[in-house]
């Protein structure tokens, strides 16, 4: 259906306004009260009202009552949320070159245009500092990327999250962590960068559980989930520099995740040991790619014993596998009919991937013998995958 016009409600006491584009109604997809943001910003003194498309809305100076109105619009993840304000929108787009009109991308299932004004509104509301605009642009253009293929990781039971990785000197310019519990909370950068994924998907694209989103289960990932490498603790060549980009470039990569399983070895001494343990944590359904977060003592044991990444990637590929011997005769059949071009048989063994190359190997985290295995979602296909990662580089 067409938006309809927006909705003014009055912020009382100190009165502030917010600019909302808001939906309501019936959709394709059933009887569904979508209130979804298209963009809330507040105007400063310098802007225009005509440079901006939102529309203007005003609420209660309350933050519960704040809360309680966009929970029932539906325009958050269920945390508490930062109320978008004219200020602080005003800073945001203050922090990128970018006009606030400008499209970066369309994002599904609505295939609803993301413009710099709709980034920055969401990021105030994951909360977001406005120095963090440009990865929040790059991070938007990553996975509206056709590459990411969006919309099925939207709509799929699955339940995947987008998973960042943020590469170059920007990590140090926002702190973002890459080092001890890198993956856990802790840091405002990491967990609003990455939450200011799931808002846009939700607010722009119009991903809702139940409807749009299909997710039987979901799992905390979805979330937020963000992780700069630890390049520093590396010894080898960190993702961006492997995927071309220049080693002073700065740079987010978007990739599906769906389950996280620890790779803990406390006992290996040399790589064979750790990549072995690594891989038996691999075992099972085969996805388009895969991710390795080594921790830094693995990895300089790994390294240590003279394995480079593409080492690395190969001995893996080469054992964690889908062995069709163990299959029930129904999953098996599946299988067959799904994969046409292996000719599969009962003794075939589908690897973790198509190719070692497709295996990510990132280093995060800090002391300890504690590596994970990332399951990225999607199935393997002739085509090359029903996803592929996405790599774009931080731009003012």
């Amino acid at each position: 259906m067409p938006a309809k016009a927006g909705i003014q409600v009055r912020w009382s006491v100190s009165v502030e306004k917010a600019w909302i584009s808001a939906f309501a109604g019936m959709t394709e997809w059933g009887r569904l009260p979508i209130g979804i943001i298209e963009g809330i910003f507040l105007k400063a003194a310098f802007m225009t009202t005509a440079a901006l498309q939102a529309e203007r809305i005003e609420i209660p100076d309350d933050i519960w009552a704040a809360q309680a109105f966009f929970e029932e619009k539906g325009w958050g993840d269920g945390l508490p949320i930062i109320p978008p304000t004219e200020e602080r929108v005003a800073q945001m787009l203050a922090a990128t070159k970018r006009k606030p009109d400008e499209i970066i991308g369309a994002m599904p299932p609505r295939w609803a245009q993301a413009t710099v004004e709709k980034i920055a509104i969401n990021g105030v509301m994951a909360g977001c500092k406005p120095e963090y605009m440009p990865v929040l642009i790059a991070a938007v253009e990553a996975i509206t990327d056709p590459k990411l293929n969006l919309y099925a990781l939207q709509a799929t039971t699955g339940g995947p999250a987008v998973m960042l990785i943020i590469n170059g000197p920007i990590r140090k310019r926002l702190d973002i962590n890459g080092g001890p519990n890198a993956l856990g909370e802790g840091w405002r950068a990491n967990a609003t960068i990455g939450r200011f994924v799931q808002l846009v998907k939700r607010n722009i694209g119009g991903s809702y559980p139940g409807t749009t989103c299909k997710a039987t289960l979901g799992w905390p990932g979805k979330y937020s989930i963000c992780v700069g490498e630890n390049e520093e603790a590396s010894p080898w060549e960190p993702l961006h520099v492997e995927r071309g980009f220049k080693a002073d470039q700065s740079t987010v990569t978007a990739i599906s995740a769906d389950a996280s399983i620890r790779a803990s070895d406390l006992d290996s001494s040399k790589a064979e040991g750790i990549l072995i343990n690594f891989a038996q944590k691999m075992d099972g359904p085969s996805g388009p790619e895969a991710i390795m977060v080594i921790c830094p003592e693995h990895a300089k044991i790994i390294a240590g014993d003279g394995f480079s990444k593409k080492d690395v990637q190969k001995f893996i590929w080469e054992r964690a596998a889908y062995r069709m011997k163990d299959l029930p005769d129904e999953t098996f059949d599946q299988r067959v009919k799904r994969r046409s071009d292996l000719k599969l048989t009962r003794d075939s063994v589908i690897p973790v991937t198509d190719r070692p190359e497709d295996i990510l190997v990132i280093v995060a985290g800090g002391d300890g013998s504690q590596s994970q295995y990332i399951h990225v979602w999607g199935q393997s296909t002739p085509e090359g995958g029903s996803t592929r990662s996405v790599t774009k580089v931080i731009k003012d």
